[in-house]
């Protein structure tokens, strides 16, 4: 018995030895192999567990799925009305076109995070300034009975607004930046190379941008990738929001946002955001009770996303409507030339579905 025993036991040990000798070759072959491929060299010093590949943006088989897509065409009605930062003009060429115009300006108002009402209306021939609200709906008569409508974006100027941020409120040992932060959903690093060459080198190239090649998905879907940009903590660390939840969710209100933080040092503050049906916080959370920032551009969304089906495809009559989206986000940061700001910017309409399209 005890010769049986023993034999097993040297077959047992030789075989744990060959086991570990061949699993050394292996990863030392491995190791030497993802050196020898391009597109999987090792970021990440070797003895770390968690590994980046730097994937070759290239690679053939995954341009395969890249293809070119048709122009956005919009309405070929030129705009009635132009919007630059906080003025709306009838532009000139519709007056030279169908003489004296009159419009009248109608503020949305936002009423909770799903709904919009009207409010007062104010009527011009010429210019109008936005006052009471971002957005307006339009509605313009021509003398020789033409007529156009469309809503509109733009920054109101709330002086009271203005008045409570300021780069002296903003602390001695700040920075003092402004503070832009653009994202587009559902958009690789490397896709945005592919699709946004001029981009990518001008942020690299021009303006030195560091890109954070180590950063990594931290969760399934958008809120478990913002949530933790903007508040620092996983949504399991936060209050409850969740809309199934009934009574027991709180708004996302809740969440400790770093627009917050900026608010309360000085800063002027924006939130946009298209795609009104799947929103970040609204599809799965419960949204925003009171608006989450000074400009906060998910109402105009909400007014015009039941009207698509009435506009060109991808368009706002004769604008499309990634364009009025930056519109509204160049007019924050142009407004609040000397003031301190954070902006940050959520486009998904483009990308969303088909990264073609960026």
């Amino acid at each position: 018995v005890m010769l049986t025993v023993r034999f097993h036991g040297r077959r047992l040990v030789a075989c744990l030895l060959l086991l570990l000798a061949g699993m050394g070759v292996y990863h030392l072959f491995t190791l030497n192999s993802l050196v020898d491929i391009p597109d999987r060299v090792l970021l990440s010093p070797a003895h770390l567990a968690c590994q980046h590949p730097i994937l070759d943006v290239k690679n053939p088989e995954i341009y395969r799925f890249f293809h070119n897509v048709d122009p956005i065409r919009c309405s070929e009605e030129p705009e009635w009305v132009s919007v630059s930062g906080s003025v709306a003009t009838i532009t000139g060429r519709t007056r030279k076109e169908h003489g004296d115009v009159e419009c009248s300006f109608t503020e949305l108002v936002r009423d909770g995070d799903d709904a919009v009402r009207r409010g007062l209306t104010t009527t011009t021939h010429d210019t109008f300034v936005f006052t009471n609200s971002d957005f307006y709906v339009v509605s313009c008569t021509a003398k020789n009975g033409k007529t156009w409508e469309n809503t509109i974006a733009g920054i109101r100027r709330d002086e009271d607004l203005r008045s409570q941020t300021s780069w002296v409120k903003v602390p001695v040992d700040a920075l003092k930046l402004n503070f832009l932060m653009l994202g587009f959903d559902s958009l690789s690093r490397n896709t945005f190379i592919r699709t946004l060459p001029k981009t990518y080198a001008f942020l690299t190239d021009t303006l030195g941008g560091h890109v954070m090649e180590g950063y990594n998905i931290v969760g399934d879907g958008t809120p478990q990738q913002l949530i933790p940009i903007l508040t620092g903590k996983t949504e399991l660390e936060l209050p409850e929001t969740r809309r199934r939840m009934g009574e027991r969710a709180q708004y996302v209100n809740s969440y400790p946002f770093i627009w917050n933080d900026f608010k309360k040092n000085g800063y002027i503050t924006m939130f946009a955001e298209d795609q009104p049906h799947i929103g970040t916080f609204q599809y799965r959370l419960r949204g925003f009770d009171a608006s989450p920032t000074d400009h906060y551009m998910r109402p105009f969304f909400v007014a015009t996303y039941p009207e698509y089906k009435n506009h060109p495809k991808l368009c706002l009559r004769a604008t499309p409507r990634h364009k009025v989206f930056f519109n509204y986000v160049h007019a924050f940061m142009s407004e609040y030339k000397n003031s301190p700001k954070f902006g940050f910017a959520f486009h998904a309409e483009l990308s969303h579905d088909d990264y073609n399209l960026v």
